[in-house]
């Protein structure tokens, strides 16, 4: 069987620590564990579609079962159909699948989110493979007595980005430049200097996973790519700010803003500049001995930096709006796979990129601006607590004095739609949005005009059911509106009417 196409499976009478402390093939985990995965901490460069990787996966018993002889079985996921709940599985040589064993796959081409799912019952065999109907499996399940406390930047070939609007372009860091370097797109302006998304005032913030819990706040290492990966020996020999710039997306944005929006005297209508985004995943969880098939504490989440060049530019006279719905700029998603013995936990994420331009009566907007942050969203578990949302920002925007003139409002927005999955299972939500608001006021009993700049944002998180990934029940928490929101003037003259 091909390296690159083991995983393993994990018996049903104990969870992880099963496979961390018996094999009744007599390998150790580090055996067992899928090749190309030498770091529990990073995955294999080819676990992602079809490119070499054939079903690696790992077997292992619930932690809810009695208590009794574990084992855990490398084993080939030779096809999986989530829907029909059918998947085909071959063990290693001498080995065996029984009802009630747990399996785990890595990211491969019979599923691409990778898989996680139990044996409800082995429906045939043929050859050296058998066929089994299966039904839902928990993380506790598989972890069993764990801790697994999780903060990783993906890597830039963790990362797929796909624009979705004209004047949109992935910037790609140039080559020993520690990745600030990029080509602008044809024809868009230079964006104003400023910090990074890793030199932001704040990092990205992270979260516990309780709130009283007193363990001491935990970072993973960024993820090291495994030894015959590309790259890797010079990757690892740049400095600590020039690895993070190649864990950065960088998109340029040069688009129009909508119609009945017109050229200042200054520059044609549009949105420009740059967008960063250093994206992390995050998964914590913790279960101790005792009776409770439940974790103590979890979490799942998206955290991360991230720095917006704005140019905004626009004269307006009557309405201009791009419309209810948010235009979107790119659609990025990230996969992760880390390792808690031979056992493959994947985390995945899909991030779209929005922009909105809003604006009535009369107004021009010249600015010139640049925003940097932090921000996780996410939901977190204790028992004592319950499912919580995981949401949290900070923000700040700095740069030359704007125009503003006019009569009326004018928002530019540029927004991030996250979704975060566990295996092929979504289970929180949250979008950032980020803007720049302009008004004005024209003069009033003999005063001046007035204006101003701001700049803000809204952070919301859905939690949704299938949380209960966990082995936790949960309501459905969609319309609950767990949200935090800021907003700051920057610059301004006058007193404006109140809104």
């Amino acid at each position: 069987m091909p390296a690159a196409a083991v995983g393993v499976l994990v018996p049903a009478a104990l969870g992880t620590h099963a496979l961390l402390s018996h094999d009744d093939s007599g390998s150790s985990p580090a055996a067992i564990r899928a090749a190309g995965s030498p770091d529990p901490n990073s995955a294999p460069d080819n676990t992602g579609g079809a490119n070499g990787s054939e079903g690696a996966a790992v077997a292992a018993t619930p932690s809810n079962a009695p208590t009794g002889q574990g084992r855990s079985v490398a084993v080939k996921l030779s096809s999986y159909d989530a829907r029909s709940k059918q998947a085909v599985l071959k063990p290693s040589a001498g080995k065996s699948v029984r009802t009630g064993d747990v399996i785990a796959a890595a990211p491969n081409r019979h599923a691409p989110s990778g898989a996680l799912f139990k044996v409800r019952k082995v429906t045939g065999s043929q050859g050296d493979e058998v066929r089994v109907a299966t039904a839902p499996a928990t993380i506790s399940e598989l972890l069993g007595d764990q801790k697994v406390d999780q903060r990783t930047a993906l890597r830039a070939g963790e990362l797929s980005v796909k624009p979705l609007s004209s004047g949109v372009t992935v910037q790609k860091p140039g080559a020993g430049q520690g990745g600030d370097a990029s080509s602008t797109p044809s024809g868009a302006p230079s964006t104003p200097s400023g910090e990074s998304p890793d030199a932001s005032p704040s990092t990205s913030p992270s979260p516990s996973a309780s709130d009283s819990s007193n363990a001491p706040e935990k970072r993973a290492p960024l993820v090291r790519p495994s030894a015959g990966a590309a790259g890797a020996s010079s990757e690892d020999a740049l400095p600590p700010d020039a690895r993070k710039a190649l864990t950065t997306l960088r998109l340029g944005v040069n688009v129009p803003l909508p119609k009945g929006v017109q050229a200042t005297d200054r520059s044609p209508a549009r949105l420009s500049g740059e967008v960063k985004f250093r994206p992390e995943l995050i998964f914590q969880y913790e279960k101790r001995g005792g009776l409770n098939i439940l974790p103590q504490r979890a979490a799942v989440g998206l955290g991360g930096s991230y720095a917006y060049g704005w140019q905004v530019h626009g004269k307006v006279r009557g309405t201009a709006d791009t419309g209810q719905v948010s235009v979107p700029l790119a659609a990025v998603t990230g996969r992760h796979v880390f390792w808690v013995g031979p056992v493959p936990v994947v985390v995945s994420t899909e991030v779209t990129f929005t922009y909105r331009f809003t604006a009535g009566g009369r107004i021009v907007l010249d600015a010139d601006q640049r925003t940097s942050g932090a921000f996780a969203v996410g939901a977190k578990y204790d028992r004592t607590n319950g499912w919580q949302p995981l949401h949290t920002a900070d923000q700040q925007t700095k740069g030359s004095t704007p125009r503003v003139e006019g009569a009326a409002t004018a928002t530019a927005r540029i927004g991030a739609h996250a979704q975060v999955f566990l295996y092929d299972t979504v289970g929180v939500g949250g979008e950032l949005s980020v803007h720049l608001t302009g008004q004005a006021a024209a003069a009033h009993g003999g005063g001046a005009p007035a204006w101003a700049l701001s700049a803000g944002y809204d952070l919301k998180t859905e939690l949704m059911l299938q949380l209960k990934i966990f082995g936790i029940q949960i309501a459905d928490l969609r319309t609950t509106p767990f949200a935090l929101h800021d907003e700051r003037k920057l610059f301004g003259r006058g007193k404006l009417p109140a809104a």
